[in-house]
């Protein structure tokens, strides 16, 4: 399965640093550079947050502003329209993606 087969699947993006490149979907309307500094900061501190409850690595984590799915797990960042997705669909592709 490729990202574009997730049901209600918007874009993919690539995220290196604090900048983010697409690399499959739509263009998404908003400001690339603050979504990437913000899902970076709540990747730290996530990872932070799994050290402590000795949860093991922290792989990624999905989000919803309005509805708008955000995935982010191996540099991917993926957008859904969150109410038509298939969040089972989503992490399945990202297995896929990132073997």
């Amino acid at each position: 399965m490729k990202f574009d087969q997730i049901p209600g699947f918007k874009a993919a993006y690539l995220m290196n640093g604090n900048e983010m490149r697409k690399v499959a979907g739509e263009d998404i309307k908003v400001d690339l550079k603050k979504l990437a500094d913000f899902l970076a900061e709540n990747y730290r501190i996530g990872k932070d947050e799994a050290e402590k409850l000795d949860m093991g690595d922290l792989l990624g984590f999905a989000m919803i502003l309005d509805d708008l799915g955000i995935a982010f797990m191996g540099n991917y960042v993926v957008f859904v329209d969150a109410l038509k997705t298939n969040w089972n669909k989503v992490l399945e592709a990202f297995q896929e993606v990132l073997a």
